[in-house]
């Protein structure tokens, strides 16, 4: 008893009780202090990436868009190609006999590209969507339509890692490309559509899969992929810091009758997405992962990718140009990485002199010919145009927001 009485004596000291709330004032100004710090590191990071961006001063051309798709589809952004007026600088100041688009969707920048080159002889589109080729049928054949020049079209059901075989069936023997264009963004038509099952916003079946006739979806990776493969394409696809919970967690649903919707998966995500991360935002941030890391397995994107950018560049005639158009930064790295890897060929010395022609001028000579060209690379069988991927203009990003995390990068082959 006399031990509890000075137990209640101590606490009720009024010296104590200062001191105890002096510590916790301390405490709470030094939490106070280490929050504003990391704060202030996150803004100077910001900052120094806004820095390093190679961000586009191109204006957009409202007028132009409209005019583009005879519509008022401009109050609906997902219906914009992104970074239009950037695809437009690269191939400007090019003679374009001939033009492939390996990711026709909704003809967006095709249409342009075919608009500003009259002297264009042969045009190439290429989609796995049937969806995506109707429209952009449509829309082509609106463009032609009463054109003088001449300019055959061919539009063709097929993925671009079979460009090779695409153009030696066109019947032009040796047809070397002027200009190509990969946008490797979602069409909106794609997205929109929840049975097409990429959408984190609406439900319906784990489908995802870029070309309707292949074989394997989402809800097969699943439901029947081994555990450790799942957990793979978690956390290098989709960069999930949860991914073994994740992992976990989907394996436990296949005793339960697995997972068969969209509806289903995003389910279980909100199941393990604490409250603290940011509640239904932090949910949907890493659906938006976990969906992408699904898409990109379904689709062996990655591999495609990088396949697909040496045959383009092998495709490609002298002074030819590739630009690429890309939204992840897996996505990017490997386009820079491919890049660096093609400029130097196979049996690359090191000498980086100029050729004879004007396809050998120098870097200095191609910046001031084009205003958007800031920083290149050169190697033995190509030059670099993009140093730093070019990124959208604050209009632009406030216009179409799903341009925001767009890059572009161009090669041109010697």
């Amino acid at each position: 008893m006399a031990t509890l009485i000075s137990k209640i004596s101590l606490l009720s000291n009024p010296k104590l009780i200062h001191h105890r709330r002096r510590n916790f004032t301390l405490l709470s100004r030094s939490a106070a202090a280490t929050a504003i710090s990391r704060a202030n590191k996150r803004k100077a990071l910001e900052k120094e990436k806004e820095k390093r961006r190679t961000r586009s001063d191109k204006e957009i051309d409202k007028d132009a868009l409209i005019d583009l798709y005879n519509s008022n589809n401009l109050h609906n952004p997902n219906h914009i190609p992104v970074m239009l007026p950037q695809v437009l600088d690269v191939f400007s100041n090019s003679f374009l006999n001939s033009f492939v688009d390996c990711t026709l969707g909704a003809a967006g920048h095709s249409t342009a590209v075919i608009r500003g080159h009259p002297e264009l002889k042969y045009f190439v589109g290429m989609d796995v969507d049937p969806v995506a080729r109707e429209m952009a049928q449509t829309r082509l054949n609106s463009v032609l339509h009463g054109r003088e020049s001449s300019v055959r079209v061919f539009t063709v059901l097929r993925n671009f890692r079979h460009i090779k075989s695409v153009l030696g069936e066109m019947g032009e023997q040796d047809l070397e490309v002027d200009g190509i264009l990969m946008d490797l963004g979602m069409s909106s038509m794609q997205v929109d559509d929840p049975q097409r099952g990429f959408s984190v916003l609406g439900d319906g079946p784990l489908d995802m899969r870029m070309d309707p006739q292949a074989s394997l979806t989402a809800e097969d990776v699943l439901n029947s992929w081994p555990d450790s493969e799942v957990g793979r394409i978690l956390r290098e696809y989709g960069e999930e810091s949860n991914w073994r919970t994740l992992q976990k967690k989907i394996v436990e649903a296949r005793v339960h009758g697995g997972l068969h919707s969209t509806g289903d998966l995003l389910d279980l995500i909100r199941s393990v997405t604490p409250a603290m991360r940011g509640g239904r935002q932090g949910c949907i941030k890493t659906a938006t992962r976990v969906f992408q890391a699904l898409r990109i397995a379904v689709n062996d994107e990655l591999k495609t990718l990088e396949d697909s950018l040496y045959s383009c560049f092998d495709c490609l005639a002298p002074g030819g140009r590739l630009a690429v158009i890309s939204f992840h930064s897996l996505e990017d790295r490997i386009v820079k990485q491919t890049f660096l890897e093609i400029i130097k060929g196979r049996d690359d010395d090191g000498d980086r002199g100029s050729c004879n022609n004007d396809l050998g001028k120098t870097s200095d000579e191609i910046k001031e010919k084009e205003a958007w060209i800031r920083h290149t690379i050169h190697g033995s069988n190509g030059i670099i145009l993009t140093k730093r991927p070019i990124t959208p203009s604050e209009e632009e990003e406030t216009l179409n927001r799903r341009s925001r995390s767009a890059k572009l990068r161009v090669i041109q082959k010697l």
